[in-house]
């Protein structure tokens, strides 16, 4: 990533809020460059003739699920600082990816692109990263169609789930590939023990405790002598295929940040903290920048914001601000011309803007509280 850290004169550089001369709370510093980064995205990559999101500038095709997932997570946190605006886009948004909802199939779930139904190309790592967001947006708004939707999707990742290699979730649900990722048992674990927060008991029992397997298994399977997590193992053969990607570790911290609070096993934490050490590894040691693509690191960038929420360690949040310090300084000097990048920088910047307010350290505080909405 080359990055330019060019002058930000109309920016305000400071980090609480203040009020505004209209007595109106002022956006302190990532609350300022998230608004600018957003206004962007939605003029650049909104279409509101199918409110989707497209895949790049000069590019009108509509992204596929996953990425229109992370445009929605950044759409999320914008709801929550600026509601008026975002809360509708995000109601036609969520009702927009129902071209993509395979309703035909044996177990609906979201096919990668849109779809006239009984599909055979769902990835259970696409599936479970809606789970997340949906979740997130129904603890913000009450509003039980998102909860019913990631309560529906996260029955299409659990079917991923077999006993081949001892367990875990396949990657494609034809096999495609031979291979369980890390990257569809980690997400699949933070949205399933995101569904136990706000399911009834008989419900919340059967999330953690499918949650507890995928976490197990994915530690056994494909965690690295030094914390960090490899990309895949081929069930046929048991080979792991060795790449330290940062979201996989990132969805793993997260996992096991949820199942502490979740079964109280301080081994959760512990797995956690490691994992978060760990990750000073994947760091450029210039710069303190995340050396993979923003459309992974981002990820990691959340993880650690979620870790420095749960331990107050100052390195962890110095590490995300610096990260998304860097990526707001790319994105003045050029924004991507990908979608996916954008709304990444978006979303680490309204995930800092919450530390700039009460009311978003209030959302994130109540983030593992039992109870529906």
């Amino acid at each position: 990533m080359r990055l330019s850290f060019a002058p930000m004169v109309l920016i305000p550089l400071f980090l609480g809020n203040v009020p505004a001369a209209d007595g109106q709370v002022a956006p302190g510093k990532y609350g300022t460059e998230a608004r600018e980064v957003m206004a962007y995205v939605q003029k650049t990559f909104w279409d509101p003739k199918t409110n989707l999101y497209c895949r790049a500038a000069g590019d009108s095709r509509p992204d596929y699920i996953w990425r229109e997932a992370a445009a929605f997570s950044a759409l999320v946190g914008a709801a929550r600082h600026e509601p008026a605006i975002y809360r509708p886009l995000l109601a036609k948004h969520f009702a927009a990816m129902n071209s993509y909802w395979d309703a035909k199939a044996p177990v609906a779930g979201y096919e990668p692109a849109a779809t006239k139904g009984n599909g055979h190309d769902k990835y259970y790592d696409d599936n479970a990263w809606l789970v997340i967001t949906f979740a997130e947006a129904f603890r913000l708004t009450g509003e039980r169609a998102y909860l019913t939707r990631a309560d529906e999707t996260a029955r299409f990742v659990a079917s991923g789930w077999d006993e081949q290699l001892g367990g875990g979730i396949w990657w494609h649900e034809s096999h495609k590939d031979g291979s369980k990722n890390t990257c569809a048992n980690g997400p699949a674990a933070v949205g399933y023990l995101a569904l136990a927060r706000l399911e009834e008991p008989n419900e919340a029992a059967k999330w953690s405790d499918a949650a507890l397997k995928a976490v197990d298994w994915t530690i056994a399977h494909l965690q690295a002598d030094d914390g960090l997590f490899e990309d895949r193992v081929i069930v046929a053969t048991g080979e792991v295929k060795k790449g330290k990607l940062t979201y996989n570790s990132a969805l793993m911290l997260r996992a096991c940040l949820a199942l502490y609070h979740q079964t109280g096993r301080m081994e959760y934490l512990k797995q956690s903290k490691r994992i978060g050490e760990a990750a000073g590894a994947l760091l450029d040691r210039e710069t303190g920048v995340y050396r993979d693509p923003l459309k992974w690191s981002q990820f990691m960038v959340e993880a650690d914001i979620a870790l420095y929420r749960e331990t107050g360690d100052a390195r962890l949040i110095d590490r995300a601000r610096t990260n998304a310090d860097a990526y707001f300084a790319a994105w003045m000097k050029q924004p991507p011309a990908d979608m996916m990048s954008n709304v990444g920088t978006a979303r680490i910047l309204w995930l800092l803007a919450d530390t700039e307010t009460e009311e978003g350290k209030a959302f994130w505080k109540g983030e593992y509280v039992r109870g529906r909405n």
